[in-house]
């Protein structure tokens, strides 16, 4: 498979090349894309400030030399330049009936709701990006300037440009499972489609630290992955019974491709109502925190059975429990995700470690995708 992207800019090129460089494809900027040995090329036209009618023709006219399975149109995430007349100009050169688009980025905010483009929580018409269009509008269609239509649902699309509403990597990656030639977005929609062609398996996350902070980053991967979130029964793990009900939800989710965090701590109620029946039952709290990483431990012991792309743990006596358990004697350490946040090698399993209160709100979706584009 040979995959061609058009840019209408310098950077727009490159940034959107770097998802398919991260995924592992041999990724190559040329102006001569048909003779290029790369899996993917990427041509920048430079037509971002070229009349519509002259971005048109040049689009045309490359894309008529084009034999590549599948050819991606890279938009400005805040759709300047000529994304319309573009996107049309692949349709009417490769004869295809259908495109889909949308400029969602999540990581920079930027999304698509109703059909109007939004950067952050505010239209495109509350920001300064709306003094490079044409039109003040924020409704796609009208900044596309071409006839397009609107859909919630990626399978009721239509002939023609079909932009499609998307606020989050799940949404993208649910866009792209539905095969067509045709793609036109930023580089969000890009790292989806390399997510969707390498169709990596699912990353279990470990947590038993108290920090709110890692609280968030859960709720931020539940939201915009998809991840399912499974407690841990603190109960039967405070009394040492075995988690066979947690163990068989987990490997469900894994199952069906669904990244799946399981955790000890999911709210403050959670927290408190471990530490009163610890008291109760006259634990340390020491041994409280044994018991519960223990568990935690025996759980991902299970869990790794199964195919998976990786494995996160966070806070330090779970990432101790967990490889004391497995029986690890010599960690890799191979990179970092961001500052403070390692990629080890568990003899065989990938790994990163964070401590409870280290990251961003989405350090757990980076550590994620890391964790599956280096899977093969």
């Amino acid at each position: 498979m040979r995959i061609a992207v058009i840019a209408d800019d310098l950077t727009g090129a490159l940034d959107t090349g770097v998802q398919f460089t991260q995924w592992g494809y041999t990724t190559q900027l040329t102006n001569d894309p048909e003779n290029s040995t790369a899996q993917v090329t990427i041509t920048n036209t430079d037509t971002r400030n070229k009349t519509p009618k002259q971005a048109y023709q040049t689009i045309h006219n490359l894309t008529k030399q084009l034999t590549h399975t599948i050819i991606y149109k890279k938009l400005d995430s805040t759709l300047r330049g000529n994304p319309g007349p573009e996107t049309q100009a692949i349709l009417d050169a490769t004869g295809e009936t259908h495109a889909i688009l949308t400029p969602t980025y999540p990581p920079t905010g930027r999304r698509v709701l109703n059909g109007h483009l939004y950067i952050h929580d505010n239209p495109i018409t509350e920001t300064e990006y709306i003094n490079e269009h044409r039109h003040h509008t924020s409704y796609i269609p009208e900044i596309l300037e071409t006839q397009a239509h609107v859909t919630k649902n990626p399978e009721t699309i239509k002939p023609g440009i079909n932009v499609i509403d998307a606020t989050t990597e799940q949404d993208l990656t649910e866009i792209t499972r539905h095969h067509t030639r045709i793609l036109a977005g930023s580089a969000g929609l890009a790292d989806a489609l390399c997510q969707t062609l390498r169709n990596p398996p699912p990353v279990i996350t470990i947590i038993g630290t108290m920090r709110t902070q890692t609280r968030t980053q859960t709720q931020q991967l539940q939201t915009r992955l998809g991840a399912t979130i499974i407690p841990l029964d603190t109960t039967k793990a405070l009394n040492k019974t075995p988690q066979y009900e947690t163990i068989h939800e987990a490997e469900i989710a894994l199952k069906t491709g669904q990244d799946t965090v399981i955790t000890s701590t999911p709210s403050q109620e959670t927290i408190e109502h471990t530490k009163t029946k610890a008291q109760n039952m006259g634990l340390t709290t020491e041994e409280l925190e044994k018991r519960v990483t223990q568990a935690l431990a025996q759980v991902t012991e299970t869990l790794l059975k199964h195919k998976t792309s990786g494995l996160i743990l966070t806070g330090g006596a779970t990432a101790l429990a967990v490889t004391q358990r497995l029986g690890i004697k010599n960690i890799e350490i191979l990179d970092e995700v961001e500052p403070g946040i390692p990629v080890l090698r568990l003899d065989q399993t990938l790994a990163v470690t964070k401590a409870g209160g280290f990251g961003q709100p989405d350090t757990l979706i980076r550590a994620t995708k890391y964790l599956k584009r280096k899977n093969r």
